[in-house]
C-alpha cells in the first residue's frame, strides 16, 4: 500500500534572516509513515530570500518553487494592504488546488514567519479533523500578543439599531474574550474561522475548504481580514493548542525563535542565545510543548 503523502506549502515574501530560522524549522518536521514535499511561492522583494527558496532541500521530499504575480502597487496604505491580504489569500488556494491537483492526501499551510515542533504535523494528522489549524498568539509591534490565529463567526447586529449594536458588540467582545481564554489550555476546539499554520485532508479539500474574505462583527470598522472558511456547513474547523507555534515579529523575536528549535530538536543545534524564550506563551513565561499523544489516547477531541 502507498504511503500517504502530505503537502506543506507557504506563500513567502520575509526577510531573509526570519526566512532561514523558518527553512530550519520547515526540514525538522518528522513525518513518519507518510511522506512530505514542499511548495513554496516565491513573493520575495529580497535576491537574498529568494535564493534561500531555490536552495533549499532535504532528502526524500520534492521541492516546488512556484514564481508571484505581481500587480500594481496601491497609494493608499490601507488598500495596499488589503490588497496584499488578498493576494496571500490567493497563493493559499493556489497551494490547495496544486495539492489536489497532484493527488496529495493533505496539506498543512504555514506562513513563513512561524516556527513549528517538529511532531506537529505528525499530531496534526493523527488528529483525524477535516481542518485543524495549530495555535499561535500573533506578536504586535509593541511585542505583545494581539490575538490567536482562530475566531469564533457571528453575524453583525443591524446599524439601523444602534442600541442593538452596541449590546452586541459588548457581548461579542465578552464571547471573544471568553473563546481566547479556552485557548490558553491544551486542547482542540471548534471555530469558526482559522487562519494560518492549518492542516487541510484531502476530503475537506474537495469539499471546498478555501481562504476568502471576511470581516469581524465584534468591529465596528469594516476592518478586511482573510481566514479559511467552509464552504459547506458539514465540514467543522478546529484549533489545537497542544503545540503553540512560535510567531516571530521582529528581528528581535529571532533569539527566542532559534531556542525554540534548538530545544525542540533535543539541544543538538548549537545557537549563539543569550536567555530562554523557548515557546513563551500568553504570559511571556517560557513553555515546552508536551510530548506528542496518539489520536486513540485522547478520549475527548474537545476538552474544557
Amino acid at each position: 500500500m502507498a504511503k500517504e503523502r502530505v503537502l506543506i506549502g507557504s506563500p513567502v515574501r520575509e526577510r531573509a534572516c526570519v526566512l532561514r530560522a523558518f527553512l530550519i524549522s520547515l526540514k525538522s518536521v518528522e513525518h513518519e509513515g507518510f511522506d512530505i514535499d514542499y511548495i513554496f511561492i516565491d513573493d520575495n522583494d529580497s535576491e537574498v530570500s529568494g535564493k534561500l527558496l531555490a536552495d533549499f532541500k532535504r532528502d526524500g521530499s520534492s521541492v516546488t518553487v512556484l514564481p508571484s504575480v505581481k500587480g500594481i502597487a496601491a497609494e493608499d496604505s490601507a488598500l495596499r494592504k488589503e490588497t496584499q491580504l488578498v493576494r496571500v489569500a490567493g497563493y493559499r488556494n493556489r497551494i490547495i488546488r496544486y495539492a489536489m491537483q497532484n493527488d496529495y492526501d493533505a496539506v498543512f499551510l504555514v506562513d513563513s514567519d512561524l516556527i513549528v515542533h517538529p511532531e506537529l504535523v505528525e499530531y496534526l494528522r493523527a488528529a483525524k479533523k477535516g481542518v485543524i489549524s495549530e495555535l499561535f498568539w500573533a506578536k504586535s509591534n509593541a511585542g505583545h500578543s494581539s490575538g490567536p490565529n482562530a475566531w469564533l463567526m457571528e453575524e453583525r447586529a443591524p446599524n439601523s439599531d444602534k442600541r442593538n449594536a452596541a449590546l452586541y458588540k459588548k457581548e461579542a467582545d465578552r464571547r471573544k474574550r471568553q473563546f481566547a481564554d479556552r485557548l490558553k489550555v491544551s486542547g482542540v476546539y471548534e471555530a469558526g474561522g482559522l487562519g494560518s499554520c492549518t492542516y487541510i485532508d484531502r476530503a475537506s479539500m474537495e469539499g471546498g475548504i478555501r481562504f476568502v474574505p471576511a470581516r469581524d462583527p465584534a468591529q465596528q470598522e469594516e476592518a478586511l481580514f482573510f481566514c479559511i472558511r467552509s464552504g459547506s456547513m458539514d465540514i467543522p474547523l478546529f484549533v489545537d493548542t497542544t503545540y503553540p507555534a512560535y510567531h516571530i515579529h521582529g528581528e528581535k523575536d529571532l533569539e527566542g525563535a532559534l531556542d525554540y528549535i534548538r530545544s525542540s530538536r533535543g539541544n543538538t543545534l548549537q545557537f549563539p542565545v543569550k536567555r530562554k524564550q523557548i515557546g513563551r506563551g500568553v504570559n511571556g513565561k517560557a513553555k515546552l510543548p508536551p510530548p506528542i499523544r496518539k489520536a486513540s489516547d485522547r478520549k475527548d477531541g474537545n476538552r474544557e
